[in-house]
């Protein structure tokens, strides 16, 4: 058994590696921050001001998280100062995560199942389509899935784990500011695990030590903001996004609606891109087997009721009918959905209580339940035991899926940050549905394991097709060449994509705020002395002419 494990962490561990070096290599040898990379550039700058490069006007870059940057930074000051420093220094963390998904699976599954999931996450085209080109997404959620793991192993195990929960939640956070909602799901297994008040008992000393070095973690941090007079912009943040939560609103003129089932139906793209039928066969087990699982338990909890209705369970110190309990899963469930659809009406953060309120009186109730039951050979309650990380994942995907379901700007990107949940969902409903058929053996093949080898292999053919032929962005392309031009060229220069040639040329390139509109953005451009204006596109300005072009790069300069 010992050897079967280490011989899948051995292989998820080889599979993880070369897909992370292969994309990292395809990312630093081809231009690929194209239109929809304006943040890396960012971080980019913000790696270098914490690298000693001194480049002012870019104040904004204080509300960005520091951790990515700050790792970037370290590589610029042993001199390796480009975009494959911070394609590093982000892709690592695939390789990461990767790991800490089987690890964190494996709490749960056989070797096989575990080792499915991991393979999954790794294959997941919304996670290729995002690993090391500079974004923060993957980094959190990797540090996020590690802290979890750790927190889980620090109740069941040994409670040393702690020391290492609480701190990889705080890099975490500081990673990717969202990272803060992997406090709630380790909150919610916590309070999923038999009596609360035995649980304070036995964990809060090492609680405390692990929340103490936690805090010590995020020292550095908080006094690389202070010392350099930077304002906490998580702060801002919060403010901004927690009032932001809106069915509609008015963009450019134009009424625009919260689209609440947007990541929803983006699953199947988000599975397999392009390759549709891989992610509906994967979309299609998945509900299969949840619809599978539904019928178990409402078929379990209807013979369960007529059994035990009539005995006495107890809310803590009270004595009430076992049929209370029955009403208040009905309850649990009626506010996880309206969770979902309430993402939109109010602050996001009064449906993320609601769900995590529901999700521990689901678990709640179903421990009272299962207690009272005494045919535990049924399926369904066979899964007892891993109750409690069951309710934490499911936890994990609502709460990712809520936050990011409830704000009107919408992002492909931001499924990473459900992954890990969809991806233990995926693999709990396939686990559940292939074990109800009737084992086949041949020579210690399992027949149940056919489907998902062939997803796998499958799934593996569409990610490296897909990394190999990563190609160059024609407008990275461009940009860099028109960097070229401009390098070692004196006046104030504007552009439409400041940050991108602020990283290029390594001194401020304003941003210009009045694109779209030539006459309002020619003022700017003579309020603010500018001698060239570099544009993606082509623009009428009052006094400029275009003096060089680069594609869809146009240079203009001061007449």
């Amino acid at each position: 058994m010992k050897t079967e494990n280490n011989l899948t962490i051995i292989a998820i561990g080889l599979i993880a590696l070369a897909i992370t070096l292969l994309i990292i290599y395809q990312n630093s040898a081809h231009y690929i921050l194209g239109n929809s990379y304006r943040d890396v550039f960012l971080y980019l700058i913000e790696a270098l001001r914490m690298s000693g490069v001194e480049i002012g006007g870019y104040a904004y870059v204080n509300y960005l998280p520091p951790f990515i940057p700050f790792l970037t930074s370290l590589l610029f000051r042993m001199g390796f100062v480009s975009l494959a420093s911070i394609f590093i220094t982000s892709g690592i963390f695939f390789f990461v995560g990767i790991m800490g998904m089987f690890y964190l699976l494996r709490l749960r599954f056989n070797n096989f199942y575990a080792f499915f999931g991991a393979f999954l996450y790794a294959t997941l085209f919304i996670n290729i389509n995002w690993v090391g080109n500079g974004t923060l997404d993957i980094g959190f959620v990797a540090l996020m899935v590690w802290a979890l793991y750790f927190f889980i192993q620090a109740m069941e195990k040994n409670q040393k784990y702690f020391y290492l929960a609480f701190p990889l939640a705080v890099l975490s956070f500081f990673t990717k500011y969202t990272g803060a909602l992997i406090v709630g799901v380790m909150l919610l297994y916590f309070m999923s695990r038999t009596n609360i008040a035995t649980n304070i008992k036995k964990y809060y000393k090492n609680i405390f030590g692990g929340v103490l070095v936690g805090i010590l973690t995020s020292v550095p941090f908080f006094a690389y903001f202070f010392i350099n007079n930077i304002p906490l912009g998580f702060l801002n943040q919060a403010s901004e996004v927690s009032s932001e939560s809106s069915l509609t609103t008015i963009h450019a003129g134009k009424l625009v609606v919260n689209d609440l089932f947007f990541y929803v139906k983006g699953i199947i793209y988000d599975i397999s891109s392009t390759k549709y039928i891989i992610g509906i066969i994967i979309f299609a087990l998945f509900i299969i087997g949840a619809i599978f699982v539904i019928y178990m338990f409402f078929n379990t909890f209807k013979n369960s009721y007529s059994k035990i209705k009539n005995q006495d369970s107890s809310i803590y110190k009270w004595t009430v009918p076992a049929r209370v309990m029955y009403l208040m899963l009905i309850i649990s469930f009626l506010m996880v959905i309206s969770s979902f659809f309430t993402a939109s009406l109010f602050s996001f953060i009064y449906s993320e209580v609601l769900l995590f309120v529901g999700m521990y009186l689901l678990a709640y109730s179903l421990t009272k339940i299962i207690i009272n039951y005494d045919e535990v050979d049924n399926v369904w309650l066979s899964t007892y035991p891993y109750l409690a990380i069951n309710i934490a994942m499911a936890g994990l995907f609502l709460s990712y899926l809520i936050f990011f379901t409830a704000h009107l700007t919408k992002a492909d990107r931001y499924f990473t940050a459900m992954a890990p949940g969809f991806i233990f969902l995926v693999v709990f409903s396939v686990e559940i549905l292939f074990n109800s058929f009737k084992e086949i053996k041949f020579k210690n093949f399992n027949f149940r394991y056919l489907i998902p080898v062939i997803i796998m292999i499958v799934m593996m053919v569409f990610c490296v097709n897909y990394i190999a032929n990563v190609h160059d962005n024609s407008v990275a392309v461009n940009e860099h060449d028109a960097s070229g031009w401009l390098e070692g060229k004196d006046g104030i220069m504007f552009s439409n994509r400041g940050p991108v040639y602020t990283w290029y040329l390594q001194k401020e390139v304003k941003y210009a705020r009045n694109v779209g509109n030539d006459t309002l953005l020619s003022q700017e451009l003579h309020d603010g002395n500018a001698t060239y204006y570099i544009s993606t596109g082509k623009v009428n300005l009052t006094g400029y002419s275009m003096v060089k072009e680069f594609g869809d790069v146009k240079i203009y300069e001061s007449k």
